[in-house]
């Protein structure tokens, strides 16, 4: 008994709005958080969009209206600048948008407004700037085109929203009962809720979803790939709640409930989007081929002639990644003496072509070595160390000598870690390393001002080290 009440009491505090919402997603099988339901409220101001209108009898349209217009105009400009209709910018004006679908109605029911009148003018305003969004978005569609397998569905769903937004637009500038006949017409053809279930299904499925295909067309699986098709996807769903929020306003008779419909498919869509992000940020389908496609590219063009050159490319392709991995990235010329220990080969990506040595790491997902431990580890067994020839006469040799694989793998295993050193000062090696919130050595620990005390038979000398450990 007690957890029926709690439960009631739950209840009673959810918004008419979510209750709504929620109850659609129950029907549907949906499941959406109530974190991503309360944004979708935040985003869309339900309160605004569900206010009756009352009728025109004889009266001018206020100036109220026709500053509501304007306003829709303005937001429809800033969409024609990004190219797309953008949910979080469009949300707190739906209700607005069914205004100006209710000035039209009125005009055509009771009113014949001179051609100067102010109305007519934004309107006009707000039609040319809906026919440049709609041209915009004739390039999201071809993109889809691209990733969605089944063209029927994409074909009627591009045409079907192409064609009732001209003829949305036709009913802004013709304001006769014929316009709102034709689009009626279209409406009930096609109807913007039914397209978008149909299209959130295709999402659903891993098969059919256009930014999973993108992604898996992407081999660094990048941010700007993942952005881009999150966009489009939420840019053609919202321009559907577009289109159901002014047809609610034109034709009275369909009321809210396929304003409604769209509106728990797109909080879905945002729930599923949520999920694209975990799982992209947390799986490393980019590792090890993606990296290494980067890194032969970057040995084969020509024009990257300096290690400069290289790590900032390397670095600009690595910082590209949708990922929660971390990275060490250091480029050198070949004939550096370097050596390196791996636990097992795709650990790290070490290439050495075209007389530079490329080296990538990747973090690893439970390291056997903390960074911390790393550190002071390091410090009191590393930042100094000796190698002694006496019958040697070249300096040089005693270093390659000490830096002997087998001596490697030694401190590669007794760290637990990735380990790669070179024998030169930060003059002669390039690097770069993710930033990490309290920690200023990367996903590891990286050091320039380690020293080898080489003693052989004309005496003493003190050599610079670089090296670093991923953890």
């Amino acid at each position: 008994m007690g957890d029926l009440l709690k439960n009631s009491e739950k209840k009673e505090d959810m918004s008419l709005f979510i209750r709504t919402i929620t109850k659609l997603a129950m029907e549907e099988g949906d499941f959406i958080s109530q974190g991503t339901l309360k944004e979708l409220e935040e985003m869309l101001r339900p309160d605004e969009l569900s206010e009756s209108r009352d009728k025109l009898v004889g009266v001018d349209i206020t100036p109220e209206q026709v500053e509501t217009i304007k306003k829709v105009c303005e937001v429809v400009k800033g969409l024609v600048t990004v190219g797309k209709f953008v949910c979080d910018k469009l949300g707190p004006f739906l209700g607005p948008v069914g205004t100006v679908a209710g000035v039209v109605l009125d005009i055509i029911s009771y009113l014949q407004p001179k051609e100067d009148d102010p109305v007519l003018k934004e309107l006009r305003d707000l039609k040319n700037q809906l026919t440049a969004l709609s041209q915009k978005m004739t390039t999201q569609f071809d993109d889809l085109k691209s990733f969605i397998v089944e063209q029927e569905f994409l074909n009627r769903y591009t045409i079907s929203m192409t064609k009732l937004f001209m003829y949305m637009t036709d009913t802004m500038s013709e304001r006769t009962k014929e316009s709102v006949n034709l689009f009626e017409e279209i409406y009930t053809k096609a109807k913007p809720q039914e397209l978008v279930y149909e299209m959130l299904a295709k999402l659903e499925q891993e098969s059919t979803n256009p930014l999973k295909w993108a992604m898996k067309g992407d081999n660094l699986q990048s941010k700007a790939t993942f952005e881009k098709w999150k966009g489009i996807l939420e840019s053609v769903l919202t321009e559907a709640l577009f289109l159901e929020t002014y047809a609610a306003g034109l034709l009275p008779s369909i009321g809210q409930h396929g304003v409604n419909k769209i509106l728990e498919k797109i909080a879905r869509y945002v729930e599923l989007a949520k999920q694209w992000d975990e799982y992209y940020l947390n799986t490393e389908t980019f590792w090890p081929a993606g990296v290494k496609k980067l890194v032969n590219d970057i040995h084969e063009n020509r024009s990257l002639r300096t290690k400069e050159d290289i790590i900032e490319v390397l670095w600009k392709g690595i910082e590209s990644i949708y990922t929660n991995f971390q990275f060490y990235a250091v480029v050198l010329p070949d004939e550096h003496i370097y050596a390196y220990y791996k636990h097992y080969e795709d650990q790290a990506i070490v290439s050495a072509r075209e007389g530079f040595v490329i080296m990538v790491y990747r973090s690893a997902r439970n390291p056997q070595a903390t960074k911390e431990w790393l550190e002071y580890t390091v410090k009191d067994y590393l930042m100094i160390d000796t190698a002694t020839e006496h019958f040697e006469v070249n300096k040089w040799t005693v270093v390659r000598n000490h830096y002997k694989q087998k001596k490697v793998d030694t401190i590669g295993r007794f760290f637990g870690s990735f380990y790669f050193v070179v024998a030169q000062d930060r003059d002669h090696v390039a690097s770069r390393f993710s930033k990490i919130d309290g920690w200023d050595c990367g996903p590891g620990f990286l050091t320039y001002d380690a020293h080898l005390l080489v003693s052989y038979c004309i005496g003493l000398e003190k050599f610079p080290i670089f090296f670093l450990f991923g953890a």
